[in-house]
């Protein structure tokens, strides 16, 4: 049965009732902001040292001080990670070139990469920074990284060629394979000393994740917690000024551009999302990357020297599918008219506020990136999946399903239902898994949203352990294209046992491009010997993720972080090399900071 326009008026009336519901919280912010200011401690500026401040959810007590392992390291999730512990380099994903920064550069001699360190380097402690640093390091991530990672799982050997130089030894090479290890965050061979040593003799002995002597090393490395954190970055920790509600870095002059910096310190506030809102709100930070809920975006248009930074987005929110627990799935018909019944601007908006960006080309890749891969006049012929009410019913009439009573039927009679989860703590997949439950509801599907523990929603989408899942798609970790597929087709879908993750079929049938394997044409990309080869890879992938839509997208990530300009930080340039980098991959603010192009305000 088509739906009557009384169908659709109720659909966009619930979603425009979840629209001012979530924005009317605004009026919470600017009251809760004045508490929270009363034991902030105040900026501190009157002592005339220059402060940077920042915000994030740090832990003192909980938070290991092993940054290697980087996850559950004090600071090591957050983008202020570069001030102490920088990265070699950074690649500038718009020039598609590297800015090095501990590195002097690298070139590749044969199928042996050689990196090479700036001179002069040295740690917090006192101690040089050398290819002594880099070469264990190096081995302790090669004999940690999964096989089915990029760059260290392909190391075979390693050598240390003199004080500032080590080659990594590869077995057929692949363009842009040295990603990961150019940007890897070198640690003290003082605080690593045995880990590394170790680390070394096992990769160069052919030793590697998951053998025997490997988990023999690692049951002692993740147990492994030293008292300090030794830091190579313009920054280091400051004992003395670290407490429950802020930490405070101190200028490092041994270290890089330790001299160079224009603050004197970077404070970085204790604060969930919800807490960093309210900072803001009161001007006590400069910067932040957490996420403000769309009530908190409209409370900041009052705080006097606001901006948005806007950062581009190369993933996004969706839908995943368990084709095993759900087998009505497989119908492509059932996905598309799923998707058509869905608003995604209207989803997107109370989820994020104006930190969402519509989904226009639904190529499995971000249209920022589909548009450099498809012309316009290709880009023309992707379907697109704007709510159509219309076309969703017939999709399911298509495809055998009926509709008796306002509710929907399978094929076999049985009545059409869904259970959507989305992940507690998560906003903006909380409040897209309740949307779509209210849309799919409305349109006679039964749907039920819950939320399952943010400690290991990943655990829980890789064992199947769901029918419809709120999941990223696309991909902010790589800057080649094809890690967006690598995410869309592969992340969760090990098909075996104990991980079926989404159980999607591989080999699929496209309409155009006939019989495909995706799994090959993942690696076909990844494996590239050219970056012609690479994209005609991508696209075919790209055209059989429109016709199929095995996922469906349904907002793009737009990161607009809150920045505040004439209190302690002069102004923000926009035009920095890594602007159209992932925010948390190359913040380009800090960045800045470390580079000296971001200045205290005089006033």
């Amino acid at each position: 049965m088509t739906p009557t326009p009384s169908n659709n008026a109720l659909l966009n009336e619930l979603s425009r009732r979840r629209l001012l519901k979530a924005v009317g919280f605004g009026a919470v912010g600017v009251a809760g902001a004045s508490a929270l200011s009363a034991c902030s401690g105040g900026n501190g500026d009157s002592d005339g040292v220059t402060r940077f401040a920042g915000v994030f959810d740090f832990d003192l007590d909980s938070q290991t001080r092993n940054v290697h392992v980087e996850d559950g390291a004090l600071l090591m999730n957050s983008v202020y990670r570069d001030l102490f512990l920088c990265s070699g380099a950074f690649y500038n994903w718009g020039a598609h070139e590297w800015d090095y920064l501990l590195l002097e550069g690298h070139e590749w001699d044969g199928d042996d990469l050689i990196v090479s360190l700036r001179s002069g380097l040295k740690w917090s402690d006192g101690t040089d920074l050398n290819a002594d640093d880099m070469v264990r390091s190096y081995a302790m991530r090669v004999l940690e990284a999964p096989s089915w990672g990029t760059g260290f799982p392909q190391v075979q050997d390693l050598e240390k060629l003199d004080d500032l130089s080590v080659r990594l030894g590869f077995e057929d090479p692949f363009p842009n394979i040295e990603l990961s290890i150019l940007k890897h965050r070198i640690v003290s061979k003082t605080t690593y000393a045995d880990f590394g040593e170790q680390a070394l003799d096992l990769v160069n002995g052919g030793v590697r994740q998951g053998d025997d002597e490997h988990l023999e090393w690692n049951a002692e490395f993740i147990e492994f917690n030293p008292d300090e954190i030794v830091c190579s970055g313009p920054y280091k920790f400051d004992r003395a000024q670290m407490t429950d509600a802020r930490i405070t870095l101190v200028r490092n002059e041994d270290g890089y551009r330790g001299t160079e910096v224009n603050f004197d310190e970077v404070v970085v506030h204790k604060g969930d999302n919800r807490q960093s809102a309210l900072l803001v709100q009161q001007g006590e930070v400069d910067y932040s990357t957490l996420a403000p809920s769309a009530a908190d975006q409209q409370a900041f248009q009052g705080v006097e020297g606001f901006r948005w930074i806007e950062h581009p987005g190369y993933d996004g929110c969706g839908l995943m599918f368990n084709y095993a627990a759900k087998p009505e799935l497989k119908d492509v018909r059932v996905r598309k008219a799923l998707a058509y019944v869905l608003d995604g601007d209207q989803i997107g908006q109370v989820a994020r506020g104006e930190a969402y960006g519509r989904v226009t080309h639904y190529a499995g890749l971000a249209d920022i990136q589909a548009e450099e891969v498809f012309s316009a006049e290709e880009l023309e012929d992707f379907e697109t999946f704007d709510q159509d009410i219309d076309k969703a019913t017939e999709l399911l009439e298509e495809a055998g399903w009926t509709k008796e009573d306002g509710k929907w039927y399978l094929p076999d009679g049985d009545e059409a239902s869904f259970e959507v989860i989305g992940v507690s703590g998560w906003g903006d997949f909380e409040l897209t898994a309740t949307q779509v439950e209210e849309a799919w509801n409305s349109f006679g599907i039964k749907t039920e949203a819950r939320n399952v523990p943010e400690d290991n929603p990943w655990g829980i989408w890789a064992a199947g352990d769901f029918e419809v899942a709120v999941r990223h798609w696309g991909n902010p970790e790589l800057p080649d294209y094809w890690g967006a597929f690598q995410m869309n087709f592969l992340a969760e879908n090990a098909g075996t046992e104990d991980s079926p993750g989404q159980s999607f079929d591989l080999k699929v049938e496209s309409p155009s491009q006939g019989e495909v394997d995706l799994e090959e044409l993942v690696n076909t990309a990844r494996r590239a010997e050219s970056e012609e080869e690479q994209k005609e890879a991508v696209r075919v992938m790209a055209i059989v993720f429109n016709e199929l839509l095995p996922r469906i997208p349904i907002w793009t990530y737009k990161y607009l972080a809150p920045a505040i300009e004439g209190v302690r930080v002069q102004s923000f340039d926009d035009d920095h090399p890594a602007a159209q980098n992932d925010i948390y991959e190359d913040n380009p603010i800090i960045l800045a900071l470390i580079q000296g192009d971001l200045t205290p305000n005089e006033g």
